[in-house]
């Protein structure tokens, strides 16, 4: 296993946050609402061949009223997307552009929601959920993914793999702490309850140490 890049004590646990090397690429194999295609000399950042050039996608999203993004990429010492390029770095003239569109396919969208037509509402919820999508791409493009591993007195407690945010993954390690505590408590309010019915003198009791 390769060395923990953070590690924290947590009420006397050890939180190891790992990089994630073996992260699943979330557009291929989640099942997202858009369908990314993207024309790049050196990438292949899409998940779906239905369509073989930008025209032919811009032809369907018009025939089929779907919903069509434009996808913007920044490339400088590695590689960044976003759906508008109104702002740095995207807007920069040298590194950033317009590589491709995010289809989101109109009969999908109805089916998915339960709806019969795309009405404003509908179009601001799935763009919001496509700037999600985009968010967690970058992250795996950009290697924002990890995993934790918790222990105490050098026994392994519990570790996980997959977290989008180095965030997310200690906060869920400390849930898992947490957790383990509250069991712990739990255990020894259930022993001192036998303790007290018993009469065991106060001396032969064990303390609580779990923090």
């Amino acid at each position: 296993m390769a060395e923990a890049i953070k590690t924290v004590k947590y009420k006397n646990y050890k939180i190891e946050i790992f990089a994630d090397e073996h992260c699943e690429n979330p557009i291929q194999a989640w099942d997202m609402l858009g369908e990314y295609f993207c024309w790049h000399r050196r990438y292949n950042l899409s998940n779906s061949d239905r369509f073989e050039t930008p025209e032919e996608v811009i032809n369907y999203a018009q025939k089929t009223n779907s919903l069509l993004f434009n996808l913007y990429m920044y490339e400088h010492s590695g590689i960044a997307l976003s759906l508008t390029n109104s702002h740095y770095p995207f807007s920069d003239h040298w590194d950033a552009g317009q590589f491709g569109f995010i289809l989101v396919d109109r009969q999908k969208a109805l089916k998915d929601f339960g709806k019969k037509r795309l009405t404003k509402q509908l179009k601001q919820k799935i763009y919001n959920i496509i700037e999600g999508e985009v968010e967690t791409y970058n992250q795996y493009l950009a290697g924002d993914v990890y995993g934790y591993l918790v222990s105490r007195d050098n026994q392994t407690i519990d570790s996980c793999w997959g977290f989008y945010g180095q965030s997310d993954c200690l906060n869920e390690a400390k849930s898992i702490v947490d957790y383990e505590n509250r069991q712990v408590i739990n255990k020894h309010c259930q022993k001192l309850k036998q303790w007290i019915r018993n009469k065991v003198p106060l001396i032969c009791r064990d303390s609580l140490r779990f923090c």
